[in-house]
């Protein structure tokens, strides 16, 4: 995956590490790969945004397949929210993303919201594997937003660019959604899968947190909460002067991300791209046009 990437124009680092409350101690752990790009990839020397993307890759046998249910809401019931898969922050540089900059993403991928992995060898069923990989991607989210805001906020200002956020489960299963009208019925007289699921090269999945990864957010972002924002007034000002709301503006978020708000990490930690490798190239694909088109909406003024 790693060669993928780069082919892809990223450039990668391997184990990405964040601390992790275990039963007091703080301890290490990692997702497998970060990778980083400048857009537009088409101009390396045009710099308008930057690209991180954190992948946690799941090896598994070849008899088993990941099988997810297909989102049952109605779209405005529905906790999966389109544009917040692949997130765009722009609150500390002076440009701005159009609001709707990377909702074509989620309008074209399966939303769902459970997943369980079956082995086909021995009909054994569990979600351990699935949940390990989004736990590790939702735990290191907090250290690489707080990064990226204090490098622009630190920064000199015409060095500030606004960042853009995906994380990715990627596995070797194949990937399988349930179709909508399944009923017990149907899985009692399936003789296989695919008799009751069809086959995806990615999918979203909602997977909401607790109260242990709360703390861990407002540890993870605790020298947001401490910014004193006097120093930072110029782009406070610069934002507020045009169009932007006060709860988007930058020290709203840094308080809400180190209290730990819901609101904020509902936004910014719950929603996850699961990819089969065998379909990574694809979803770089689809990743690198969502993202370009994005960044070609950045403009001067909230719009």
């Amino acid at each position: 995956m790693a060669k993928s990437l780069v082919s892809h124009g990223f450039s990668i680092d391997a184990d990405y590490t964040y601390a992790r409350d275990d039963s007091g101690i703080a301890k290490d752990f990692s997702v497998d790969l970060k990778a980083s790009a400048f857009l537009p990839f088409s101009n390396p020397n045009k710099i308008t945004a930057q690209l991180e993307l954190l992948v946690e890759c799941k090896q598994r046998n070849p008899n088993v397949k990941w099988l997810f249910c297909p989102d049952p809401n109605r779209a405005d019931f529905s906790p999966i929210v389109l544009g917040r898969t692949i997130r765009t922050i722009d609150r500390f540089s002076q440009k701005f993303f159009r609001s709707n900059a990377t909702v074509e993403f989620d309008e074209n991928a399966h939303h769902c919201y459970k997943g369980v992995e079956v082995d086909e060898s021995d009909g054994r069923v569990y979600d351990a594997e699935i949940k390990h990989g989004i736990s590790q991607l939702q735990y290191a989210l907090p250290r690489l937003i707080s990064e990226a805001a204090l490098f622009n906020l630190y920064g000199h200002r015409e060095d500030s660019i606004p960042f853009i956020v995906c994380p990715i489960l990627l596995t070797t299963a194949e990937l399988l959604v349930a179709h909508n009208k399944l009923t017990a019925n149907m899985v009692e007289d399936a003789t296989v899968l695919t008799d009751i699921a069809k086959s995806t090269p990615y999918l979203v999945l909602y997977s909401d947190y607790g109260p242990d990864f709360e703390r861990h957010c407002t540890r993870e972002c605790s020298k947001l909460g401490q910014l004193d924002f006097d120093e930072f007034n110029d782009i406070e000002k610069y934002r507020a002067e045009n169009g932007e709301y006060g709860f988007y503006l930058p020290s709203f978020l840094c308080k809400s991300l180190s209290e730990g708000r819901r609101f904020t990490l509902v936004q910014y930690f719950t929603q996850f791209v699961i990819c089969q490798t065998s379909n990574f190239d694809t979803l770089m694909t689809d990743i690198k046009k969502a993202t370009s088109k994005a960044a070609r909406t950045l403009s001067k003024q909230r719009r």
